[in-house]
């Protein structure tokens, strides 16, 4: 069991880290969101079927995946599309606060329906991921005169990052990570095919071919198998607080890379984000100590 939970503190750890470096990728590509998302996906389905081919092991893959299974895959594409439709009618700090409300959404769920816990600590450490994010963006939210269509679509693509989590905590524990990944990311992908297919610009797609194909393999391949196995091993509440490590990795990348400014309110809302990810995981210890 504490085997299980250290892999998947470690798999969400190097998962946010992955998926945290989406912009450096982003910033060098100029083709559209469909378009990166469908790469993103359909790459690591054919990373992951080539792995299991070579290793001899294609058996993983002779299962019927569950719904469960193409539910999430199509949440996949799904709230990458909703997300990006909300950046583009609202704020950049709107629609991220808005997507990251998807680990609140999954922390609920899950303890209204899948009967998973949820304690004073889970809550604390779950508002103080929250406020961390507030930080960041300066508090600079802005409500007042909001575009309702770019409104419903964050919160849309929140609610489609809960069902992620939610509907892979409910996969059976038998199902390998090789299957539970690789048909979420093919379903995924053949729901973000229509979406994508007005925007098929060849002499774009073959000009930022190679860095299409290192960001699919490590915010795709990499990232997103690492946060499904970490699903897989972790509640949706510690799993949930965990994932706001991705908007720390992303202000890291910022400094390192574009010479971002790192301001006190950046630095204290990273401070807050890495203090719920800590009482996560040593929140049993603490248990003990205040008993």
């Amino acid at each position: 069991m504490f085997n299980s939970k250290l892999q998947g503190y470690f798999s969400a750890l190097f998962a946010t880290m992955f998926m945290g470096s989406l912009g450096v990728f982003v910033k060098n590509i100029t083709v559209n969101a469909t378009i990166i998302t469908f790469f993103r996906l359909s790459i690591s389905a054919l990373l992951i079927f080539l792995l299991v081919f070579f290793k001899r092991e294609l058996g993983k893959l002779k299962i019927w995946p569950s719904k469960n299974i193409l539910i999430s895959g199509v949440a996949l594409s799904a709230s990458v599309i909703f997300y990006v439709t909300s950046i583009q009618r609202t704020s950049m700090s709107n629609a991220v606060f808005l997507l990251y409300l998807g680990p609140v959404f999954a922390s609920l769920a899950a303890f209204l329906f899948l009967k998973e816990s949820l304690k004073s600590i889970d809550i604390i450490s779950l508002s103080l991921s929250v406020l961390g994010l507030l930080f960041m963006f300066r508090f600079n939210l802005h409500f007042k005169d909001i575009d309702i269509y770019g409104t419903i679509c964050g919160i849309l693509a929140g609610l489609s990052y809960g069902v992620i989590i939610v509907a892979n905590r409910t996969i059976r524990s038998d199902v390998s990570l090789e299957a539970r990944s690789f048909y979420q990311f093919l379903s995924g992908t053949l729901f973000v095919i229509p979406f994508a297919v007005p925007y098929y610009n060849s002499k774009q797609i073959a000009s930022n071919f190679a860095i299409l194909v290192a960001m699919s393999i490590v915010c795709g391949f990499l990232g997103i198998t690492l946060m499904f196995n970490a699903i897989k091993r972790l509640p949706a509440v510690e799993y949930g607080v965990l994932s706001y490590l991705e908007m720390f990795f992303a202000v890291i990348f910022g400094v390192l890379f574009f010479k971002e400014n790192l301001d006190i309110f950046k630095i204290i809302g990273g401070f807050l984000i890495l203090l719920s990810g800590m009482l996560q995981v040593f929140k049993n210890r603490i248990r003990k100590i205040s008993v």
